[in-house]
């Protein structure tokens, strides 16, 4: 606080009322514009359930998009990409989402062909690449596999050390007897990555039981991430230079400034950027100690001391557990200068300003959230100050920006700062009928919306339910998190919502600390057009492209282009191309997966000499974040693995018939087969029957259309082909009793959209194709293809028709369209599944037995409710004992927010 002039303290603040003018400056926008604001970018969040997930689950995802400045579902887009990348930058998998009022939800079905290792989920409108990367969503996860854990280190010893001509090599052993014989007969490639490069280098084989190494690193890293992934070893360490604190101050003011009470943030993060608690004090330049100080768990904290501009100050970290001799200069002290300092006193916002400036005996103060300027105050200073109060409900929940100008409204200070009022939160109750359950009880909560509400509006609702030893509250990123805090401000946030639990004074001080120390210059209002290229909003697919005229004398203009889509109700479109041969059909028939498509191009001749190209849109550039995560995340992994583990006994106990056993291994011995065919073989059984692409390549005629014609017509003793009304077609293996029949190729089971792709691939491509009649595993295999199927109704028997292409190039491999035609296919809005929620009171006497080892006990990513209603919901427990957590997050159509948990423990079941 500011010490205040010797005169009457009512005189000030009358003249205060006089002479300065509060004005409403900006407040909410009356109506959303037709016209696109290139200041409105949209917020996307995603709900995930953990940030560990085995690669047998589904990791199910909610999308919010609502605009960035008041939360409100009045948005320009209504397609929603979320992508799923690994450590490579590849997207493995992408989603399309249909938004509907600013609301989606989807999944993605994980397998046993991805990594263990971290992962990027990250969502985006087309609208939003207009602003760069500030608003793209990003959240990473980590993947698990069923491998035991190996205790057996093959990378050991590493340190970084400087040697004589001041460059920085890393040491380190592999330990060759920890492996098998074969890895110590082959060179290894050794992968590193750190803060700003990477590299690799070969491992020479050797006898001994270890090889000692070294590598020259270009510049001094804070870090070093070792990895080794080729011939079946994987393993990957991290390395640090430890004893290493950074320790910086954050005057509230931007400078040091004489003769008044100065408030400074300070943040101290270990060498891993992680926050770390620190104690210490701050000292003149003849060690006397001027001040202590102490931080929270994440390293950041509030002192305040009145600096002299004749000294200079400096800090000490004290902690018991880190002692050293470094020194942290405070930043120099200024004879004059200006200081715009805000604070929370009650149920008000104090704003106190101080100036030994001229130029600013008249000031310009501006509020403003999320670019949206509330209110302006102007006035003259009186003796260099000034204070005013404000009612904290009188100015929205969040970050709010306030700005000190000088007479000419030149920016001199700005200032972050949280506003937490209640009166903008949405209310609701959350209840359990009790606190303590057995394994696969029902339970029943209810969630009650207050009929209390200033605005009345509908809420969209989500109900997810998770063992604790599965979520990891330190990663726990909320609604509330996330649109009021970390999707304002770059960088990453750690522990975002612990800023919104605990004792209300405690959470303001750690969130002022925390924008104290986080700095204006990363907050991302005012909103600017980062980009050269204009991105349209979406609000339904397209196809779209243009036509090169093979004939140079031609002109693409006015060309005749008709465009056929294969979905659930086939359609035929028409449309003529511009002055410079562009087309685009808005798809409004669109099916739930891949669809089919045939685009032909024609003159008012009837001339089809041209060439249809489509048009693709590369995805945003990937940064994936390489730093070692070294975060406490073992136990969550821990737990993880071992539920996917108990998954795995549980299907293969109930995979096959009691009449049928399973063969370990079947090889054929007349051919000679290559590790990958001897691998699958073990997980899927050996083929029955064996076409080579050579022969049916000879069987193609002029009249085919792809793969599935001449299985048709020249196979038909072993191969069914369906078809169906809206053209899709489906393969069946023959001599069986109608069980179902699965696609892979190449070794990967295809997903249920890309069957859509099979009946008309090339035969030019094809190497072979292998027919498995009753696959190993099969329900297993079943489910991962079809994972929104009841597990208790899953086929245990079934086939396999694997498509082997050349040199592994994949279905999408094809010939040349001719011209004037081309086929393709587009990805459309993804299937919207329900989440599977077994109903325990009907299992038979046998399904009982099968373990329920759900990681998520209950998803329900949509539930509308009004205010005053009451919402019931049922599911039951699975076999999971311990606590566990139901979190409910709202969001209604003005942008208010809600957010409740409520815990229960389930214990096993009495004999």
């Amino acid at each position: 606080m500011f010490p205040l002039p010797k005169y009457n303290f009512f005189k000030v603040t009358k003249l205060f009322s006089l002479l300065a003018v509060l004005i409403p400056y900006f407040l909410y926008s009356q109506a959303f514009e037709n016209s696109l604001d290139l200041a409105s970018p949209e917020k996307v969040y995603l709900q995930l359930s953990s940030k560990v997930y085995a690669i047998d689950e589904e990791i199910w995802f909610k999308a919010i998009v609502t605009d960035a400045k008041h939360h409100t579902n009045e948005i320009y887009s209504s397609l929603l990409y979320v992508e799923l990348i690994d450590a490579e930058g590849q997207i493995i998998d992408q989603k399309k989402l249909k938004l509907s009022m600013g609301i989606g939800y989807g999944s993605f079905l994980l397998n046993e062909n991805l990594s263990d290792g971290r992962y990027l989920i990250r969502a985006y409108t087309r609208w939003n690449r207009n602003f760069g990367k500030d608003f793209i969503y990003e959240s990473y996860i980590n993947l698990i596999s069923n491998t035991k854990d190996n205790t057996n280190k093959l990378i050991d010893s590493l340190l970084i050390v400087e040697d004589n001509s001041n460059n920085y090599l890393l040491k380190g052993r592999l330990l060759h007897e920890n492996y098998t014989s074969k890895s110590k007969s082959e060179n290894l490639m050794v992968h590193l990555k750190w803060e700003n490069g990477q590299d690799s280098f070969k491992i020479k084989a050797k006898k001994e039981p270890y090889y000692q190494f070294e590598h020259e690193i270009n510049g001094r890293p804070d870090w070093i991430s070792v990895s080794i992934n080729e011939m079946g070893i994987r393993q990957k360490e991290s390395i640090v230079l430890k004893n290493s604190i950074d320790l910086q101050f954050f005057p509230e003011g931007g400078h040091l400034i004489h003769g008044v009470l100065n408030k400074i943030g300070f943040k101290a993060i270990d060498v891993s950027g992680k926050g770390i608690f620190v104690q210490g004090g701050i000292y003149d330049q003849s060690e006397q100690l001027i001040c202590s100080f102490d931080s929270n768990h994440l390293g950041m904290g509030v002192v305040s001391f009145q600096p002299d501009s004749n000294r200079t100050y400096h800090a000490k970290i004290l902690s018991k557990d880190f002692q050293n001799d470094r020194i942290y200069a405070l930043p120099p002290v200024m004879a004059k200068g200006s200081i715009l300092s805000i604070s929370r006193i009650n149920k008000h916002i104090r704003l106190n300003v101080f100036s030994s400036l001229k130029t600013t005996d008249y000031i310009h103060i501006k509020i403003s959230c999320r670019g949206v300027d509330y209110y302006l105050i102007e006035g003259p200073l009186k003796n260099g100050y000034l204070t005013k109060d404000f009612l904290a409900e009188k100015l929205p929940e969040g970050i709010l920006v306030f700005t000190l100008m000088d007479k000419s409204k030149r920016p001199v200070s700005e200032r972050l700062f949280f506003n937490s009022t209640s009166k903008h939160r949405l209310n609701f109750s959350l209840k359990s009928d009790k606190s303590l359950y057995t394994q696969r009880e029902p339970l029943n909560i209810k969630v009650k919306r207050s009929q209390n509400e200033t605005i009345a509006s509908k809420a969209d609702m989500s109900v997810l339910v998770i063992n604790k030893k599965l979520w990891n509250i330190k990663k726990f990123e909320s609604i509330r998190s996330y649109f009021l805090l970390s999707s304002e401000l770059r960088g990453a946030i750690e522990e975002p919502d612990f800023y919104f639990r605990g004792n209300e004074s405690n959470r303001i001080e750690d969130l002022d600390a925390l924008l104290l120390t986080q700095g204006w210059r990363n907050y991302k209002y005012p909103v600017q057009k980062t980009t050269q290229r204009f991105f349209w909003p979406e609000n339904n697919i397209s196809v779209n492209g243009h036509i090169i005229s093979n004939n140079h004398k031609s002109s693409p203009k006015n060309i005749n282009v008709s465009l056929i889509t294969f979905g659930k109700n086939p359609s035929f479109y028409s449309a003529v191309t511009d002055s410079i041969g562009r087309f685009e059909f808005p798809l409004y028939n669109t099916s739930n997966r891949a669809m089919r498509i045939l685009l032909s191009a024609k003159d008012s001749t009837g001339n089809s000499n041209y060439n249809i190209v489509l048009n693709t849109t590369d995805p945003p550039a990937i940064s994936f974040n390489h730093k070692p995560d070294f975060s406490e995340t073992g136990f969550t992994t821990k737990a993880a693995k071992t539920l996917f583990r108990q998954r795995n006994i549980s299907y293969q106990a109930m995979d096959l018939p009691n009449d049928v056993t399973a063969l370990e291994e079947v090889v054929v011995s007349e051919r000679r087969l290559t590790p990958l065919q001897l691998k699958l073989n073990k997980k899927y059984g050996a083929p029955d029957v064996i076409i080579s692409g050579d022969e049916i390549k000879k069987k193609e005629k002029k009249w085919s259309y792809g793969l599935y014609s001449i299985l048709l017509f020249n196979y038909g003793d072993q191969i069914e082909i369906e078809n169906f009304s809206d053209g899709f077609m489906l393969a069946h293996i023959r001599g069986g009793r109608g069980e179902p029949t699965l696609l892979m190729a190449d070794g990967r089971l295809l997903e249920k959209h890309e069957y859509d792709n099979v009946p008309h691939i090339s035969p030019d491509i094809i190497d072979r194709i292998e027919l498995i009649k009753y696959a190993k595993f099969f329900k297993s295999h079943f489910l991962k293809v079809f994972p929104e199927t009841n597990p208790l109704e899953a086929p245990p028997l079934g086939h396999i028709i694997s498509i082997v292409t050349k040199e592994g190039k994949g279905i999408y491999a094809s010939r040349k369209p001719q011209p004037g035609t081309i086929h393709s296919s587009i990805k459309v809005f993804d299937t919207v599944k329900e989440y599977y929620t077994p109903k325990h009171t009907t299992f038979s006497e046998k399904e009982s037995d099968i373990g329920d080892y759900r990681s998520l006990i209950y998803w329900n990513p949509s539930i509308s409710i009004q205010p005053g209603e009451t919402k019931t919901i049922n599911f039951f427990n699975g076999d999971i004992t311990g606590k566990h957590l139901i979190i409910v997050e709202m969001i209604t159509e003005d942008g208010r927010i809600g957010y409740r948990e409520l815990p229960y423990e389930v214990i096993s079941k009495i004999p």
